[in-house]
């Protein structure tokens, strides 16, 4: 018992006798509560995030990109932030190859491309649909859909299976109504690209508490998680979407956040299972994600006053498929 409170001394020495007081009775009750002492363990994850294995740096035209998708395994289509051009980005080149200009200047977020035909998502909930990308001869459809600003939509992925897109909100979680039990949470709609219909409730709800206490749970070691608590090392302090992703072997959702840096998993079922925080020195604004059919990830960063990027992290271990558990 000596040792222990001689190391929470030594730990918080710098601070005030209040906190170096909590320090040690947060740290006895963690050790001797059983409860407390069950802390979740690490779960493995597929990648290293603190390195990618890869920087894709893009050119001043896409300094504000917010989203990305892959076209086959060695192209990739962005969106860049207030222009309606797609710009097709080839990674084994690593240049631009093609531009289409669908629009004029507009809050657009992410994009899905599937075929011939692409989505693009407008801030304000409202999809751009475009057909006939193949040929060039692109028209331009506005879908509407009943949420707003206040929703401030900013990320949109497709689920192959399902055969439905998925659009994450940043802004508030409800449409167009006030509901307690939405309160401190962050919805995800889905939309059926056939009926051109969305969801009437959220397909998938995050509790930010949840991400809050799953970020500061994470780590197995006692000692590194008081640490940790007490320095706000590494403290959630908000969580809005940016980008979405279904991981195509394991069919989880990949959330990214740029407030808070964030990488939230969500699994088929729809529950929070991993928060891993991300580098601010890495992760400059990281707005888009998007996986090849291998299940390598893509992040894409604005610029802030530079050069948006794109990492790419290879996994670190196979991952096995669904139908092989």
């Amino acid at each position: 018992m000596k040792l222990i409170v001689r190391f929470i001394l030594q730990v918080f020495k710098p601070r005030r006798n209040f906190y170096t007081m909590g320090g040690m009775f947060f740290f006895l009750s963690v050790i001797f509560n059983p409860q407390c002492r069950k802390i979740k363990e690490n779960i493995e994850f597929p990648y290293n995030m603190t390195k990618p294995d890869k920087e894709f740096v893009l050119g001043k035209n896409l300094s504000e990109v917010s989203g990305l998708s892959f076209i086959t395994e060695e192209e990739v289509a962005l969106i860049q932030d207030e222009i309606g051009s797609i710009f097709f980005f080839d990674l084994e080149k690593n240049a631009i190859t093609n531009k289409i200009t669908f629009s004029k200047k507009g809050d657009y977020e992410d994009l899905k491309i599937m075929g011939d035909t692409g989505y693009v998502l407008r801030s304000d909930g409202n999809l751009v649909e475009l057909s006939g990308l193949s040929n060039g001869n692109v028209k331009e459809n506005n879908l509407n859909t009943p949420l707003s600003g206040k929703n401030n939509t900013e990320g949109l992925c497709y689920d192959d299976q399902k055969k439905i897109l998925l659009i994450a909100c940043k802004g508030k979680p409800e449409i167009n109504k006030k509901g307690k039990d939405l309160e401190n949470k962050k919805a995800i709609y889905s939309f059926d690209p056939l009926t051109r219909t969305l969801s009437d409730t959220p397909y998938v709800l995050i509790d930010v508490n949840e991400v809050q206490k799953t970020a500061r749970g994470v780590y197995s070691n006692v000692v590194e998680k008081l640490v940790k608590f007490y320095t706000k090392a590494g403290a959630v302090h908000s969580f809005e979407p940016s980008g979405i992703s279904i991981h195509p072997v394991t069919r989880d959702l990949y959330v990214l956040s740029s407030v808070g840096k964030v990488l939230v998993i969500v699994s088929p079922e729809g529950k929070l299972s991993n928060v891993i925080q991300l580098d601010p020195k890495v992760f400059r604004q990281p707005e888009g994600i998007a996986f090849d059919s291998t299940g390598n990830m893509y992040i894409t960063n604005e610029g802030r006053q530079g050069k948006g990027n794109i990492l790419e992290f290879n996994i670190i271990n196979k991952i096995p498929k669904l139908t092989d558990i």
